[in-house]
Protein backbone atom coordinates (compact mmCIF):
# COMPACT_ATOMS: atom_id res chain seq x y z
CA UNK A 1 0.00 0.00 0.00
CA UNK A 2 1.50 3.60 -1.10
CA UNK A 3 0.03 7.33 -0.21
CA UNK A 4 0.11 10.33 -1.37
CA UNK A 5 -1.58 13.50 0.58
CA UNK A 6 -1.61 15.91 -2.14
CA UNK A 7 -2.68 18.46 -0.02
CA UNK A 8 -3.65 19.06 3.77
CA UNK A 9 -4.89 21.66 5.31
CA UNK A 10 -7.99 24.20 5.78
CA UNK A 11 -7.03 25.69 1.93
CA UNK A 12 -7.66 22.16 0.94
CA UNK A 13 -7.32 18.33 1.60
CA UNK A 14 -6.91 15.46 -0.96
CA UNK A 15 -4.96 11.83 -0.51
CA UNK A 16 -4.71 9.05 -3.48
CA UNK A 17 -4.03 5.26 -1.87
CA UNK A 18 -2.61 3.08 -4.22
CA UNK A 19 -2.12 -0.64 -4.05
CA UNK A 20 -2.36 -3.52 -6.85
CA UNK A 21 -3.56 -1.15 -9.37
CA UNK A 22 -6.40 0.33 -7.89
CA UNK A 23 -6.18 3.98 -6.92
CA UNK A 24 -8.77 5.33 -3.87
CA UNK A 25 -8.93 8.89 -3.29
CA UNK A 26 -10.06 10.40 0.12
CA UNK A 27 -11.52 14.03 -0.65
CA UNK A 28 -10.92 15.91 -3.25
CA UNK A 29 -10.66 19.94 -2.09
CA UNK A 30 -8.48 21.28 -4.53
CA UNK A 31 -8.23 22.37 -7.99
CA UNK A 32 -8.44 20.46 -11.28
CA UNK A 33 -5.36 21.62 -12.58
CA UNK A 34 -3.40 21.08 -8.99
CA UNK A 35 -4.90 17.02 -8.60
CA UNK A 36 -4.29 16.69 -12.26
CA UNK A 37 -0.72 18.31 -11.68
CA UNK A 38 -0.07 15.62 -8.70
CA UNK A 39 -1.31 12.93 -10.77
CA UNK A 40 0.94 13.38 -13.44
CA UNK A 41 4.18 13.48 -11.43
CA UNK A 42 2.75 9.76 -10.55
CA UNK A 43 2.09 9.35 -14.22
CA UNK A 44 -1.56 8.98 -13.81
CA UNK A 45 -4.74 10.96 -15.16
CA UNK A 46 -8.32 10.80 -13.84
CA UNK A 47 -9.12 8.03 -15.95
CA UNK A 48 -7.19 6.06 -13.42
CA UNK A 49 -8.99 6.89 -10.52
CA UNK A 50 -11.37 3.85 -9.47
CA UNK A 51 -13.03 5.49 -6.24
CA UNK A 52 -13.76 8.20 -4.63
CA UNK A 53 -14.24 9.21 -0.61
CA UNK A 54 -15.49 11.53 0.88
CA UNK A 55 -15.08 12.26 4.77
CA UNK A 56 -17.76 15.29 4.48
CA UNK A 57 -19.35 18.48 2.93
CA UNK A 58 -17.03 21.09 3.95
CA UNK A 59 -15.50 22.71 0.99
CA UNK A 60 -11.80 22.66 1.53
CA UNK A 61 -12.83 18.59 1.49
CA UNK A 62 -15.37 18.56 -1.85
CA UNK A 63 -14.36 22.03 -3.82
CA UNK A 64 -12.96 19.87 -6.66
CA UNK A 65 -15.30 16.77 -7.02
CA UNK A 66 -17.05 18.20 -9.78
CA UNK A 67 -13.97 16.58 -11.93
CA UNK A 68 -15.31 13.11 -10.97
CA UNK A 69 -18.40 10.97 -12.05
CA UNK A 70 -20.92 10.62 -9.76
CA UNK A 71 -20.58 6.60 -10.37
CA UNK A 72 -17.30 6.48 -8.57
CA UNK A 73 -18.03 8.91 -5.40
CA UNK A 74 -18.90 7.39 -2.46
CA UNK A 75 -19.81 8.74 1.06
CA UNK A 76 -22.96 9.07 3.60
CA UNK A 77 -26.05 10.04 2.63
CA UNK A 78 -25.45 13.20 4.40
CA UNK A 79 -22.74 14.07 2.94
CA UNK A 80 -23.67 14.21 -1.11
CA UNK A 81 -26.62 13.77 -2.54
CA UNK A 82 -25.60 10.19 -4.15
CA UNK A 83 -27.03 6.86 -5.37
CA UNK A 84 -28.27 4.57 -2.56
CA UNK A 85 -25.87 2.26 -4.03
CA UNK A 86 -22.99 4.86 -3.04
CA UNK A 87 -23.51 5.08 0.43
CA UNK A 88 -21.34 4.36 3.56
CA UNK A 89 -22.59 3.09 6.44
CA UNK A 90 -20.64 3.42 9.81
CA UNK A 91 -19.15 0.49 11.16
CA UNK A 92 -19.37 -1.17 7.92
CA UNK A 93 -16.85 -2.86 5.70
CA UNK A 94 -16.80 -2.16 1.88
CA UNK A 95 -14.32 -3.45 -0.79
CA UNK A 96 -12.94 -1.16 -3.43
CA UNK A 97 -10.20 -3.47 -5.46
CA UNK A 98 -7.63 -5.02 -3.21
CA UNK A 99 -8.73 -2.66 -0.29
CA UNK A 100 -11.65 -3.44 2.38
CA UNK A 101 -12.28 -0.14 3.67
CA UNK A 102 -13.83 -0.09 7.25
CA UNK A 103 -15.99 3.81 7.90
CA UNK A 104 -16.90 5.16 11.19
CA UNK A 105 -17.66 8.20 12.44
CA UNK A 106 -16.08 11.51 13.34
CA UNK A 107 -17.11 14.23 15.84
CA UNK A 108 -17.24 17.47 13.59
CA UNK A 109 -19.46 19.81 13.01
CA UNK A 110 -21.53 18.68 9.68
CA UNK A 111 -23.42 15.86 9.62
CA UNK A 112 -22.32 12.60 8.68
CA UNK A 113 -18.26 12.77 8.55
CA UNK A 114 -16.40 9.96 8.58
CA UNK A 115 -12.67 8.33 8.66
CA UNK A 116 -11.54 5.46 7.57
CA UNK A 117 -9.70 2.06 8.15
CA UNK A 118 -8.10 1.26 4.97
CA UNK A 119 -6.40 -2.85 4.78
CA UNK A 120 -4.82 -4.01 1.92
CA UNK A 121 -2.13 -6.80 1.27
CA UNK A 122 -1.94 -7.38 5.40
CA UNK A 123 -1.45 -3.52 5.93
CA UNK A 124 -3.71 -1.35 7.78
CA UNK A 125 -3.83 2.62 7.14
CA UNK A 126 -5.85 4.66 9.48
CA UNK A 127 -7.24 8.36 8.09
CA UNK A 128 -8.71 10.62 10.74
CA UNK A 129 -8.98 14.31 10.08
CA UNK A 130 -11.58 16.78 11.35
CA UNK A 131 -12.52 15.72 14.35
CA UNK A 132 -13.39 17.31 17.65
CA UNK A 133 -12.40 13.99 19.51
CA UNK A 134 -12.36 10.16 19.04
CA UNK A 135 -15.49 8.43 20.05
CA UNK A 136 -14.41 5.60 22.79
CA UNK A 137 -16.05 2.82 20.32
CA UNK A 138 -14.05 3.45 17.49
CA UNK A 139 -10.87 3.40 19.31
CA UNK A 140 -10.10 -0.13 18.79
CA UNK A 141 -10.78 0.01 15.33
CA UNK A 142 -7.61 2.42 15.21
CA UNK A 143 -5.05 0.16 17.16
CA UNK A 144 -2.04 -1.34 15.69
CA UNK A 145 -1.87 0.37 12.36
CA UNK A 146 0.66 -0.17 10.29
CA UNK A 147 0.06 3.66 8.64
CA UNK A 148 -1.59 6.36 10.32
CA UNK A 149 -2.86 9.84 8.64
CA UNK A 150 -3.32 11.52 11.75
CA UNK A 151 -5.52 15.37 12.52
CA UNK A 152 -3.37 17.54 14.63
CA UNK A 153 -4.63 20.75 14.00
CA UNK A 154 -3.68 23.25 16.32
CA UNK A 155 -1.35 24.39 19.06
CA UNK A 156 -3.72 25.14 22.24
CA UNK A 157 -1.25 28.30 23.05
CA UNK A 158 -0.80 29.25 19.94
CA UNK A 159 -4.71 28.80 18.73
CA UNK A 160 -5.47 31.48 21.89
CA UNK A 161 -2.82 33.82 20.83
CA UNK A 162 -4.34 34.15 17.16
CA UNK A 163 -6.70 36.95 15.85
CA UNK A 164 -9.18 34.63 15.08
CA UNK A 165 -12.82 35.63 16.67
CA UNK A 166 -13.68 34.27 19.79
CA UNK A 167 -16.35 32.06 18.00
CA UNK A 168 -14.40 30.46 15.92
CA UNK A 169 -11.51 29.69 18.95
CA UNK A 170 -14.39 28.04 20.59
CA UNK A 171 -15.38 26.27 17.61
CA UNK A 172 -12.33 24.66 16.22
CA UNK A 173 -11.49 24.29 20.19
CA UNK A 174 -14.31 22.22 20.95
CA UNK A 175 -16.14 18.71 20.60
CA UNK A 176 -17.04 18.77 17.10
CA UNK A 177 -13.67 21.00 15.86
CA UNK A 178 -10.30 19.80 15.25
CA UNK A 179 -7.94 17.65 17.33
CA UNK A 180 -4.78 19.91 18.97
CA UNK A 181 -1.40 18.67 19.03
CA UNK A 182 -1.41 17.48 22.50
CA UNK A 183 -4.81 15.65 21.53
CA UNK A 184 -3.69 13.92 18.88
CA UNK A 185 -0.43 12.77 20.40
CA UNK A 186 -2.28 11.07 23.52
CA UNK A 187 -4.35 9.34 21.38
CA UNK A 188 -1.79 7.91 19.04
CA UNK A 189 0.21 6.67 22.40
CA UNK A 190 -2.14 4.48 22.89
CA UNK A 191 -3.39 3.21 19.45
CA UNK A 192 0.24 2.67 18.36
CA UNK A 193 1.76 -0.45 18.16
CA UNK A 194 5.39 -2.12 16.77
CA UNK A 195 3.57 -2.98 13.74
CA UNK A 196 3.11 0.73 13.27
CA UNK A 197 5.75 2.28 10.63
CA UNK A 198 4.70 5.52 9.93
CA UNK A 199 2.74 8.77 11.13
CA UNK A 200 1.78 11.61 9.35
CA UNK A 201 0.39 14.41 10.94
CA UNK A 202 -2.01 16.00 9.11
CA UNK A 203 -4.70 19.11 8.55
CA UNK A 204 -2.17 21.36 10.47
CA UNK A 205 -3.68 25.05 10.84
CA UNK A 206 -1.66 27.71 9.08
CA UNK A 207 -2.02 30.25 12.20
CA UNK A 208 -1.93 28.27 15.24
CA UNK A 209 0.41 25.47 14.71
CA UNK A 210 3.80 24.61 12.60
CA UNK A 211 5.44 21.34 11.69
CA UNK A 212 7.80 21.80 14.62
CA UNK A 213 5.76 22.22 17.53
CA UNK A 214 3.36 19.39 15.94
CA UNK A 215 6.04 17.09 15.93
CA UNK A 216 7.84 18.50 19.05
CA UNK A 217 4.52 17.79 21.09
CA UNK A 218 4.32 14.30 19.81
CA UNK A 219 7.77 13.28 20.86
CA UNK A 220 7.43 14.89 24.57
CA UNK A 221 4.39 12.89 25.17
CA UNK A 222 5.86 9.53 24.17
CA UNK A 223 8.43 10.34 26.08
CA UNK A 224 6.47 10.97 28.61
CA UNK A 225 4.37 8.12 28.63
CA UNK A 226 6.85 5.86 27.48
CA UNK A 227 6.52 4.71 24.29
CA UNK A 228 8.80 3.66 22.07
CA UNK A 229 8.63 5.45 19.03
CA UNK A 230 12.23 5.01 17.36
CA UNK A 231 11.45 2.49 14.86
CA UNK A 232 8.40 4.81 13.57
CA UNK A 233 9.65 7.45 10.32
CA UNK A 234 6.88 10.51 11.42
CA UNK A 235 6.11 13.98 9.49
CA UNK A 236 3.73 16.65 8.70
CA UNK A 237 1.55 16.43 5.52
CA UNK A 238 1.64 19.67 4.20
CA UNK A 239 -0.85 22.16 2.49
CA UNK A 240 1.17 22.92 -0.86
CA UNK A 241 3.59 19.75 -1.34
CA UNK A 242 2.81 16.33 -2.06
CA UNK A 243 3.94 14.17 0.98
CA UNK A 244 4.58 10.39 -0.20
CA UNK A 245 4.19 7.04 2.12
CA UNK A 246 3.57 3.62 2.79
CA UNK A 247 5.54 0.30 1.24
CA UNK A 248 7.24 1.23 -1.93
CA UNK A 249 9.33 -1.87 -1.44
CA UNK A 250 6.81 -4.49 -2.18
CA UNK A 251 5.65 -2.75 -6.22
CA UNK A 252 2.01 -4.53 -6.84
CA UNK A 253 1.25 -2.28 -9.74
Amino acid sequence: MRYYIFASGSKGNCTLISDDNYNLIIDCGITNKCLKNHLSKLNLTLDDIDAVLVTHSHNDHIAGLNVFSRDIIYSTKYTRNVDYSHELENYKSYKFGCFDVFCFPTSHDTKGSIGFVIYSNNEKLVYITDTGFIYEKVLSYLKDATYYIFESNYDVKMQLQTTRPQYLIDRIMGDKGHLSNEDASLYLSELLSYDTKEITLAHLSEEANNEDTALNTLNNIMKKRGVDVSHILIRCAKQREMVSGGNFSLDHD
